[in-house]
């Protein structure tokens, strides 16, 4: 398998969404999301940045959402040890993953991904909703893990004042 990207990956979480927030914002257009939403997302999937899956030459797949390489898929594959809730716990399972060129590609694969899955119609339908957007992935069995939503919902609500302290960062109040 595969060794994880290194933790040197992101500094911290700030450097984790101030690179991904700009690419969350193109592809959260597509569906009407709030960017943050996507940003959680990404965050939850790869512990904000620093367990990127690697393709087997060692370099990054690019994948945030842990999108399995199944189905239709033509690009190029990551292997990974992945956590699965089965039968009330978690268990450990090999499974090939999508590789991404870059994260950006990542992004817009997912959001197609719920456009073009019947299954994600509701999550799509409930995109002005985020939190219930959220709830409406783990309905729909977009992960295993039974806490799955609530988890997307906590990271995106610390994600909120963070950007806007960021963002009266710019100007100094004196």
């Amino acid at each position: 398998q595969p060794p994880l990207a290194p933790n040197k990956a992101f500094s911290d979480s700030d450097a984790f969404v101030a690179t991904m927030l700009p690419m969350a914002e193109q592809a959260a257009k597509r569906i009407g999301i709030d960017p943050r939403y996507l940003v959680a997302q990404a965050a939850l999937e790869t512990g904000w940045g620093k367990s990127v899956m690697r393709n087997a030459d060692g370099s990054s797949s690019h994948n945030l959402f842990g999108i399995k390489a199944s189905g239709s898929w033509q690009g190029g594959e990551a292997r990974a040890i992945t956590s699965e809730f089965r039968d009330g716990q978690f268990v450990k399972e090999t499974a090939a993953f999508r590789s991404y060129d870059s994260y950006q590609d990542s992004f817009h694969d997912l959001v197609s991904l719920l456009q073009n899955n019947g299954r994600y119609k509701d999550a799509v339908g409930a995109a002005d909703n985020p939190e219930q957007f959220a709830r409406e992935l783990q309905k729909a069995g977009y992960a295993t893990d039974p806490d799955y939503a609530r988890k997307i919902i906590s990271i995106a609500r610390q994600l909120q004042p963070a950007q806007e302290y960021a963002m009266a960062g710019t100007t100094t109040n004196l």
